[in-house]
C-alpha cells in the first residue's frame, strides 16, 4: 500500500524545492554554464534522495521491479562541485568529459541490472552489488568529493587573490559564496561517511535508520538551490592570464626591481592615479608603459603590498585628510567617490583594513576637540 507519511513528505517537500530552484538556475542569464552545472549538482543530489522518498511511502514494497533505478549519481558530485567553482571564477577546464567517466560507470552499473528479471537482481545483489559494488561506489564518491572539493577550494583562493592582485574592488565581488558552498558540501560529506562507517559496523541498520542522513542531503538541496539563486546573476570579473613580458624588456638582465618599482609609485601618487575609479592593474601597466607581469614584479620589490593595498591606500590617506580638516561638507560616501572607490563596500572595508575603525568612528575622532 502506497502512503505517503511525514518521512517522505519531508523529503519530497524539499527535493521538489530544490528541483525548482534548479529550474530557475537553467534560466538565469548571467553564469549560464556555471550555473548550469550547479543546477545538474542539486538535481543528482535530488536524484539521491528519491528511492528513500518512494522507499518510505511504499514502493518498493508495492512494485519490487524499481530496485536498481538508475538514481544514483554520487561520483557526479564531485566534478559537478568543481566545474561551478572553476567556471564561476574563469577558470573552466578546456576537455569537460573526463570527468564524466566515474559516473557514466556508476550508471551502467545500476541500468544494466535494472531490466533485469527481479529473481536475477536479488541475485546479484546479494553475491557482488550489496558486498563489494555498493561499497566500493560509496568510498569513490566520497574520495571525489574530498579531491575535487580541494581543487576547487585552490581556484576560489587562487581567484581571491587575482582579485586582490588586479582590481581595488574585490570585496564586491568576493565570491565568499563559494567558500561557504565548499563548507556546506564538507559537512555533509562528514556527515555521509558516519553514516557509512555506522552502517559498516552495524550491517543490521536498513534504510529508515538512514533518514537523518538524507534530512541532511534535503538541507544541503535546499542550500544550493537558495545560495546559488541569489548569486546567480552576480557578473564575476574573469581572471586573465598576466601579459607576457615584451621582448626589449625581458632583454635588460640584472634590473633593479624596487627601484623601478619605487619610480611607478612615486608616480601613482604624483599624478594621482588612484583617484581613477575604474583602475585596474591592467590599466595602470598601460598608463605607465609596462605589461602586467613587470608592474606586479615592481610592486612586489618596492612595496610588498597586492596591488589593491597600494592603490586603496592612497584613497584611505586622502579621506583622512580631508576629514582631520573639519570643514569639508561632504559626506562620507561623495568623499568616497571623489577620491576613487566605486562602492560603499569596497570603502568600508579598505577603510577599516587600513585605520583599524569604520570611516564614520574615524570622522568622530578627527573632529572630536583635542585635550590639552
Amino acid at each position: 500500500m502506497i502512503a505517503f507519511g511525514p518521512m517522505s513528505i519531508t523529503l519530497l517537500i524539499c527535493a521538489a524545492q530544490g528541483l525548482l530552484l534548479a529550474g530557475l538556475l537553467l534560466r538565469a542569464r548571467q553564469n549560464r554554464a556555471a550555473n548550469r552545472w550547479l543546477a545538474l549538482l542539486i538535481i543528482a543530489v535530488a536524484a539521491l534522495m528519491t528511492p528513500y522518498i518512494i522507499g518510505y511511502a511504499g514502493f518498493y514494497e508495492k512494485w519490487p521491479w524499481l530496485s536498481f533505478a538508475p538514481l544514483s549519481y554520487t561520483l557526479a558530485f564531485g566534478p559537478l562541485i568543481y566545474l561551478y567553482t572553476a567556471t564561476l571564477v574563469g577558470a573552466a577546464p578546456v576537455r569537460i568529459w573526463p570527468h564524466s567517466v566515474p559516473v557514466a560507470a556508476q550508471f551502467l552499473a545500476y541500468a544494466v541490472v535494472f531490466p533485469l528479471p527481479l529473481a536475477t537482481k536479488n541475485w546479484w545483489n546479494g553475491v557482488a552489488h550489496e558486498p563489494f559494488i555498493d561499497p566500493l561506489l560509496d568510498i569513490a564518491a566520497l574520495v571525489s568529493i574530498a579531491a575535487y572539493s580541494i581543487a576547487a577550494y585552490r581556484q576560489y583562493r587562487a581567484y581571491r587573490m587575482w582579485l586582490d592582485d588586479n582590481r581595488t574592488d574585490g570585496v564586491d565581488f568576493d565570491p565568499g559564496w563559494i567558500r561557504n558552498f565548499l563548507a556546506a558540501l564538507a559537512l555533509i560529506t562528514l556527515i555521509w561517511a558516519g553514516f557509512l562507517l555506522a552502517k559498516w559496523l552495524d550491517p543490521a541498520r536498513d534504510y529508515f535508520d538512514q533518514f537523518p542522513l538524507y534530512v541532511a542531503f534535503s538541507a544541503l538541496v535546499l542550500y544550493l538551490g537558495i545560495g546559488g539563486w541569489r548569486n546567480a546573476d552576480t557578473a564575476f570579473p574573469q581572471a586573465t592570464p598576466a601579459a607576457p613580458p615584451e621582448p626589449l624588456e625581458s632583454a635588460a638582465p640584472g634590473r633593479d626591481w624596487a627601484a623601478q618599482g619605487r619610480l611607478w609609485l612615486d608616480r601613482i601618487e604624483g599624478e594621482d592615479l588612484w583617484r581613477d575609479p575604474g583602475l585596474t592593474l591592467a590599466a595602470l601597466a598601460r598608463i605607465l608603459g609596462t605589461n602586467t607581469t613587470y608592474l606586479s614584479r615592481g610592486r612586489g620589490a618596492a612595496a610588498g603590498e597586492n596591488f589593491n593595498a597600494i592603490i586603496n591606500r592612497h584613497r584611505v590617506i586622502e579621506i583622512q585628510r580631508v576629514l582631520a580638516c573639519g570643514d569639508d561638507p561632504r559626506d562620507l560616501l561623495t568623499l568616497a567617490f571623489d577620491a576613487g572607490f566605486n562602492s560603499k563596500a569596497s570603502f568600508n572595508r579598505a577603510f577599516l583594513d587600513m585605520a583599524g575603525m569604520s570611516p564614520s568612528q574615524w570622522r568622530l575622532k578627527s573632529q572630536k576637540p583635542q585635550e590639552i
